[in-house]
């Protein structure tokens, strides 16, 4: 397990195999994270959490680069994978390498969905609006409004989500520097965060182009109250006919950005997870 470059350890059991986690941990998010809820386990599992910051950004990035990049280390450690977890968009990749593992392992993982929801331009917008409103402390309520303005511009106009994240960088770019000047950042902080952002809108509007639908009808989903959230969100699109999203929702009586570190998921998922155990042994 040593030497992986877009996976890293949270957490280390005492038996072979590993749960895998996908998410984009990002410094300073509000959300809770896999780092949290591993550490709510009463028995300890070995957990791989992607790094996605360590993805390329070329823009013509295939969903296959995205999950061969993270599928090929796992095929390297050849460990058995007991299951496959995602946080938000996460869902969509974790369903893309549950099917590949489970073409050459003899048991398909499980598949553990956290609020999961599928790439979406109002999804990539949102993101958007929130990273501007970070920069609040530097930027004046004008500059904020009228980047946020710009962006939900963008999202009304393009359909496709690789020209509206090319869009919405150009609007980052613009209001970033002003933001770094006033900062004083140096060159290499700028370009770092400058390509977590990137990073960032690939990640989503890659996402797009994946449909988990098969795998999701399979997985086990953990879905929190907040209406604009997972599963509650897809719900709003459906009035009156709720389609089956899922194989198996809990609801958990807790806010989007505190379900990973609600003691009654860590609780649940660790059954999940011993339940299986016995398959990989």
């Amino acid at each position: 397990m040593n030497h992986l470059k877009t996976w890293r350890e949270i957490s280390r059991g005492n038996t072979d195999d590993v749960v895998l986690a996908v998410d984009f941990d990002a410094t300073g998010r509000s959300e809770a994270r896999f780092s949290d809820l591993v550490k709510n386990l009463k028995n300890a599992v070995t957990c791989w959490e992607t790094l996605p910051q360590s993805l390329i950004t070329e823009p013509d990035l295939t969903p296959d680069d995205f999950v061969e990049q993270w599928m090929g280390e796992v095929r390297s450690h050849g460990r058995p994978i007991r299951a496959v977890m995602g946080f938000c968009v996460g869902g969509v990749y974790a369903a893309a390498l549950a099917e590949r593992i489970g073409e050459w392992q003899e048991e398909m993982p499980l598949v553990i969905l956290f609020d999961p929801e599928k790439a979406s331009g109002i999804t990539l917008y949102w993101q958007f609006h929130k990273v501007v409103g970070t920069m609040d402390a530097v930027l004046t309520p004008a500059e904020v409004a009228e980047a946020q303005e710009a962006g939900a511009e963008a999202e009304r106009k393009h359909t496709d989500l690789q020209e509206l994240g090319a869009e919405l960088l150009t609007i980052f770019d613009r209001f970033g520097v002003i933001a770094f000047d006033r900062l004083g950042l140096d060159d290499q902080r700028r370009a770092e965060l400058t390509e977590t952002y990137r990073c960032f809108v690939s990640y989503l509007a890659t996402a797009e182009r994946i449909d988990p639908t098969g795998v999701w009808r399979n997985a086990t989903a953990f879905s929190s109250t907040t209406p604009t959230s997972g599963l509650n969100a897809a719900r709003d699109a459906y009035p009156g006919a709720e389609p089956r999203f899922v194989g198996n929702e809990h609801r958990i009586a807790t806010e989007h950005r505190d379900l990973l570190s609600n003691g009654s998921v860590a609780d649940t998922l660790a059954r999940l997870l011993q339940d299986r155990a016995p398959e990989l042994d």
